[in-house]
């Protein structure tokens, strides 16, 4: 028996045979080193999350093909097996991480191809574990612009944006990723293959949307295998403008005149002098004028120039501060490192939520409240999702290796409470929030749950995510119970004394820097 043999359990077994039998043993893992890897996401989590959760996987395997998929599919509906979908990861609320441990399949080691670039309609096909990056490129390199992406794009894959009906760049303009998406390729728990709309027409026949469906159930009802997305032609010029202004509540004011007016920009993101100065504590360079809009135009010249002119009054009127051109373009390039502050050496955790357009400057008081009331080190950054709707990620800084500092999490929980007294909402479930499905959805909960059932009814597909918290012997946290817990969590963070994280991080960098350099100069000796 090899070692890696040895790390599968008895119960497991026989299941692992039959992978390696159906896709290959190369594409089937079971060392504990690699099950290790695919245990946790985004987010830094403690050890003690092993006592809620069984985050590591069972059997770890990598499918090429949709076929390979099903043949997954259909042995884990035989042995009654938990399946959870995972490409890169790069979303922090347990989305791709096991609950119950069980079979992950790792989209991004083998289903990472595009299948098929038509320029004649206007669309690309590709596997789900391809990046945004891989996509975005491929449509420019012939002439076509894919709508929007994720600010993870250069590692994040289409099947995990699509999972959580994502908004990022170019959402204010374009959709949706679900809103950019002809057709799906989709494997359904029992090991059906089924294809949700069609490659070269939209889907606006009557009955129940399929592509609709699956999107946004984040791996609950289907596991996702190719997507067909509609392209534009490429822009002619693509133009960044970067605005400043003291406080990030003063920017409220001229955003909603640009939302009011007819100025239709690809994507509007804004950042709070807190984030620029984490990014200096960081050691990076980072703008020094306060907060700011960060905008991008694109299209005709002769529109942009049109649309650049409007923003520049509107700005005037506000006595907003125009940053230079190279500024903008760095402000852009720079918009898949959002958390670059990790690298002080400690954790960062966002939240996540929408609220209506006019709620900004009252948002941005909320958010200094929580982020003063709690204790922590924190900033704002956000973008515009259409022209009433505002996604706000506040994120903090904690230590995962510091007990007392995992309290920080009820942030996110007074977070999403405060954005649904204002019209908004929490964005995501996952494993740690699914909780929050009830007072989102309302009376609606009971037939999401409805259709998970009829689906899925052995629960197989990424169970214990977003239709309600279970942990891993089965127990269900009821949505009141979740609250206390986490408002519990708040009450105790506020009786924690306050810590300069920043500097405490620095300060065990520098000193775990000195040993090495120390054992570095005795080894030489």
């Amino acid at each position: 028996m090899s070692a890696e043999e040895e790390n599968v359990s008895k119960a497991m077994a026989p299941v692992v045979s039959k992978l390696q039998d159906a896709i290959g043993r190369e594409n089937v893992k079971t060392s504990k080193m690699e099950r290790l890897l695919y245990s946790h996401d985004l987010a830094p989590l403690p050890n003690i999350a092993q006592i809620a959760f069984k985050n590591i996987p069972d059997v770890v395997v990598r499918p090429h093909t949709t076929e390979d998929v099903a043949k997954i599919v259909k042995i884990a509906a035989e042995e009654k097996v938990p399946i959870t979908p995972r490409g890169a990861s790069t979303w922090g609320l347990g989305g791709s991480t096991p609950v119950f441990g069980g079979i992950l399949i790792d989209m991004s080691g083998g289903m990472n191809q595009i299948v098929k670039v038509d320029k004649e309609n206007l669309f690309i096909k590709a596997q789900a574990g391809c990046t945004w990056k891989q996509v975005m490129e491929a449509a420019l390199e012939n002439g076509m612009m894919l709508g929007a992406h994720p600010s993870s794009f250069p590692s994040a894959t289409l099947g995990g944006w699509i999972s959580v009906n994502g908004v990022g760049m170019g959402t204010m303009k374009y959709g949706t990723s679900g809103d950019m998406i002809r057709n799906m390729e989709v494997v359904m728990p029992d090991g059906t293959v089924v294809e949700t709309g069609y490659d070269l027409i939209v889907d606006n026949e009557t009955g129940y949307n399929l592509n609709r469906l699956i999107v946004g159930a984040e791996g609950t009802l289907a596991h996702i295998c190719t997507v067909t997305f509609k392209l534009e032609p490429a822009p002619e010029v693509m133009r960044a403008l970067t605005y400043a202004f003291p406080t990030l509540k003063e920017a409220g004011k001229p955003l909603m005149d640009i939302l009011r007016s007819r100025i239709r920009p690809l994507h509007i993101g804004y950042s709070d002098p807190n984030h620029f100065e984490l990014l200096r504590k960081a050691g990076k360079h980072a703008i020094e004028d306060g907060a700011v809009l960060n905008i991008e135009l694109e299209g005709d010249k002769e529109v942009v120039a049109w649309e650049e002119k409007k923003i520049d009054e509107i700005m005037a009127k506000y006595n907003a501060k125009r940053l230079s051109d190279e500024v903008a373009a760095h402000e852009w390039d720079e918009r898949c490192y959002e958390y670059r502050c990790r690298e002080v050496g400690i954790g960062s955790i966002p939240g996540e939520v929408v609220v209506p357009a006019n709620k900004f400057e009252e948002t941005v008081d909320a958010c200094y409240n929580l982020l003063k009331e709690l204790k922590m080190t924190g900033a704002i950054i956000g973008s515009v999702v259409d022209r009433n709707t505002v996604m706000f990620m506040p994120y903090y800084l904690f230590n995962p290796d510091d007990l007392p500092q995992m309290t920080a999490f009820g942030f996110n929980t007074k977070l999403a409470n405060y954005s649904m007294t204002v019209g908004g909402r929490p964005l995501g479930f996952g494993a740690f929030f699914a909780s929050n499905l009830d007072p989102i959805r309302g009376t609606g909960a009971k037939y999401i749950r409805d259709i998970k059932k009829v689906i899925d009814p052995d629960d197989i597909m990424n169970p214990g995510k977003l239709t309600g918290t279970t942990l891993r012997y089965g127990i269900k946290i009821p949505p009141a119970l979740f609250n206390l817990g986490m408002g519990a969590m708040g009450m105790v963070k506020r009786m924690i004394p306050t810590k300069d994280i920043v500097a405490e991080a620095q300060e065990a960098y520098a000193q775990e820097r000195a040993l090495k350099e120390r054992d570095g100069r005795h080894k030489s000796h």
